[in-house]
């Protein structure tokens, strides 16, 4: 099949139906023998030009499907291109084969085409795959570890707290910069929240590690490198891998040229997002392409480039071209830029185009020259910019859910002074507050503690309980810490006093370990919630108390003469006593957001099976009190590697698991949770909670000093001869305000009809210090917002800005 019958047959495919636009037509046409580089603006349809180059290289180039490596950053983009490739190839085959005259060579390769055996995932999912595949019969299996289980490991095998509480003032002082606020950790379980991107770092950005730790480096360099030595050795002796150091051992093979079988016949290997690669991806795909000969094609944008806090670094796909020159010794096509936006209207598109072009001060760090401005493929709506900016957080939540029940419940929402014409309201064909999505910095709901005061609730806690006066929710499981949700206080609580009960000699095993303090202020608190439902005594389940489901239990981790089915087995899952106890806790069932909470739960239980002793397992008694007893070592191992690390807040929750937002639910989520897809409403909060110029929150909206991510950078960058000077060509202030700045481009592009900021009103006013990026502040501390806006034309200036683009509702 020629290029330009594929092309053909994409618009005469009733699954696709429309020809590909000239820029996505050059991209599709690239040819095969050179890497090309295609930098993709939002909206315009980036994905679309990935499946039909692959599609390209099935039907045009006749190359086995399973001979095309697909890569995304996020599971949920991977299986959206499996998705599309099945769709549209199993289309366009069915299309192919009805065509008349057509070629019997191609006709026959069709009839054999399986799209479904292309490679794709994401990078870490193709090589687990590919090296747990390609072991030899007498190697054990590799066992790859969650971030949690691994950043437990990082803290207790490589003897964080000796070392910590040894050397607690070096240790605290050379941490500081890189914890969430810039203050030097207290605890051990601070210092590990702020040592663990570091030691991360240390394999992504392909650190040399002996200079780092030399004997004239500060004496918290040298503990460090001992502590991720002792780690990385750990992992090494018990076969064991963080994600990391998986893709390590991909590199290393891939440099010795043993080609994982998986992988050996690759001829095309097509990246998405990889203005998110960092250095050691990078080093991966040159050497599979080195070692395959494949076609290599990368897409990205640099204005999109939003996880420098995981190692990503945007600053190898600004210099792709010369790097890809360097290493594979071609000069790569491109770059080739997808510009027209097929996703918001072109009052949204202006919008997002001045926003990223506002600052001089970020020109520098794009491309250059800077891709073209988007094009809006859409016709004008006249539905302009909203803005909803209020005294504080509580009243803003309250007209918010006013709003969105004017357009989701009521009858809409009309502009009272009439200045656009268009009722805004739900889609009449089952549109609902899932259309909807608030996205932010955080989605956290409750200020962190601060000195012991209780937290305060954010804007998402307001907006919560606004929605729920008016009969309306959220869906917001990432809004509060795990181990703060009540009915996970109440579940793990009872999950404690059926394994490790009062009533044994002594006390609570968990008192007399060896854990923080942190750990064990929340594992008293969950104990508390346990022993309040008990004492509730709720509805019984088919017939059973949970009172006796917790005695089965003590029973059996208590050695007593029991006659229930759990005595009839030597050892029992940590999960078989979780998913026992949940029929009580009936938010784990009924709720989505409980759903959400029960996946993270019974995670950090199944991860135990990989590294902690016993496997996460009850093991029966002997002699319960004796500390050599194995059932006893068995609780202890359980609260140590599962309960422990959920008290001090290690767990994430992966909202992923769900297929989709319940439908009737106000999604909330991160910006970064946001990236690549899209809604018919996106509000953007830019500023509810800031009504004051805390230096508290300035990271978070006008940073005065580096970010924690960029300092890191800064520490690492003597020791990373390449990677260090090409990120230090812009300060770590700078490095930092970028950040921002495209971490807002990429929450205002989100939108397919409405784009409505909120925020709080004292950011508007005329002589405001509350500076903010996504208001439209510059780094220089001017205004545009208040550039554009009408001019003082007496001797007083205007009470609050007014830019023509936002309409204020």
């Amino acid at each position: 099949m020629l290029l330009e019958q594929f092309l053909d047959l994409v618009e005469q495919t009733p699954a696709i139906a429309r020809r590909p636009n000239d820029e996505q037509q050059v991209c599709i046409r690239a040819e095969v023998a050179r890497p090309t580089m295609i930098v993709a603006g939002p909206g315009s349809g980036k994905t679309t030009v990935l499946v039909l180059r692959a599609l390209r290289h099935m039907l045009v180039d006749r190359i086995a499907p399973e001979n095309i490596v697909i890569t995304t950053f996020t599971k949920k983009a991977a299986r959206e291109i499996r998705s599309r490739l099945i769709e549209w190839g199993e289309a366009l085959v069915d299309q192919a084969l009805a065509t008349p005259g057509l070629d019997p060579e191609d006709a026959a390769t069709l009839r054999h085409l399986d799209v479904n055996r292309v490679v794709a995932g994401t990078l870490d999912s193709i090589c687990q795959e590919a090296l747990g595949s390609d072991r030899h019969a007498d190697e054990p299996p590799l066992v790859t570890l969650e971030a949690f289980a691994a950043n437990v490991l990082l803290q207790r095998r490589g003897r964080l707290g000796q070392i910590f509480n040894a050397n607690q003032a070096d240790m605290a002082a050379y941490l500081a910069p890189f914890t969430f606020d810039g203050t030097p950790p207290a605890t051990v379980g601070e210092a590990g929240r702020a040592l663990v991107p570091l030691v991360e770092r240390f394999i992504q950005d392909r650190v040399d590690v002996t200079a780092f730790g030399a004997a004239n480096q500060p004496l918290a360099q040298r503990l460090i490198a001992g502590i991720a030595a002792d780690y990385r050795t750990y992992l090494r002796d018990n076969n064991l891998l963080d994600f990391s150091s998986l893709e390590e051992a991909m590199l290393t093979r891939l440099q010795a040229r043993r080609v994982p079988t998986l992988l050996a016949g690759t001829a095309v290997v097509l990246v998405d997002e990889y203005q998110d690669t960092n250095a050691l991806q990078e080093a991966i795909y040159f050497e599979l392409v080195l070692a395959t000969g494949a076609s290599f094609t990368v897409v990205g944008d640099d204005d999109q480039s939003l996880y420098r806090f995981r190692g990503a670094t945007i600053e190898l796909f600004r210099a792709f071209v010369d790097r890809c020159h360097t290493r594979l010794g071609t000069v790569p096509q491109g770059p080739l830029y997808l510009v027209e936006n097929y996703r918001s209207t072109p009052e949204i598109v202006e919008f997002f185009n001045g926003f990223i072009r506002e600052d001089p001060n970020f020109t520098p760090a794009r491309i250059q020259p800077p891709k073209p401005v988007i094009r809006a493929n859409a016709a004008a709506s006249e539905m302009p910019v909203l803005a909803m900016f209020r005294p504080d957080a509580a009243t803003l939540a309250n007209d918010l859910s006013g709003f969105l029940s004017d357009v989701f419940r009521g009858g809409g929402y009309r502009d009272p002074n009439g200045r656009y014409p268009d009722l805004l309201r739900r889609a009449a064909d089952g549109g609902d507050l899932g259309d909807a999505v608030l996205l932010g910095f955080s989605a956290l709901e409750m200020q962190r503690p601060f000195r012991g005061n209780l937290p305060k609730p954010r804007f998402a806690h307001h907006l919560r309980n606004a929605l729920l006066g008016r009969d309306m929710a959220m869906f917001n499981p990432r809004g509060r810490s795990l181990r703060d949700i009540e009915q996970v206080e109440q579940l793990l609580g009872l999950a404690i006093l059926a394994i490790d009960p009062p009533n044994r000699q002594g006390e609570h095993l968990f008192e007399t370990m060896t854990i923080t303090n942190e750990a064990k202020f929340f594992i008293r608190r969950w104990v508390a919630a346990g022993q309040a439902l008990l004492a509730a005594e709720p509805t019984p389940v088919y017939g059973r108390p949970l009172q006796e489901e917790v005695a089965d239990w003590n029973n059996f981790v208590l050695a007593r003469p029991n006659s229930n089915p759990k005595s009839s087995s030597r050892d029992w899952p940590f999960l078989d006593v979780l998913y026992g106890l949940v029929p009580w806790v009936p938010h784990f069932e009924e709720d989505p957001e409980g759903q959400v909470y029960l996946e993270a739960l019974s995670r950090a239980a199944g991860q135990a099976s990989g590294f902690s002793a016993y496997s996460g397992k009850l093991v029966r008694p002997v002699d319960p009190n004796a500390d050599t007893d194995h059932g006893r070592r068995s609780i202890l191992a359980i609260l140590r590697d599962v309960i422990a690390p959920i008290a001090e807040n290690v767990i994430e929750v992966d909202e992923e698991i769900m297929p989709s937002v319940p439908r009737d639910r106000l999604n909330v989520m991160t910006i970064h949770q946001a990236k690549g897809l899209e809604y018919p409403l996106v509000i953007v909060d830019v500023g509810a909670d800031f009504s004051t110029d805390s230096p508290k929150n300035r990271f978070r909206r006008f940073p005065d000093t580096p970010s924690a991510t960029a300092q890191i950078e800064d520490a690492l960058a003597p020791f990373t001869a390449e990677l260090g000077p090409l990120r230090t060509a812009r300060s770590g202030l700078d490095r930092s305000f970028e950040d921002l700045i495209r971490l807002y481009y990429v929450a205002f592009s989100r939108p397919q009809r409405v784009l409505m900021l909120v925020g709080c009103e004292k950011m508007l006013r005329w002589s405001a210090t509350i500076k903010n990026v996504a208001a439209g502040w510059r780094q220089d501390q001017s205004w545009a917002w208040r550039d554009t806006s009408p001019q003082p034309t007496g001797r007083r200036n205007p009470s609050v800005v007014t830019p023509p683009s936002i309409h204020f509702v």
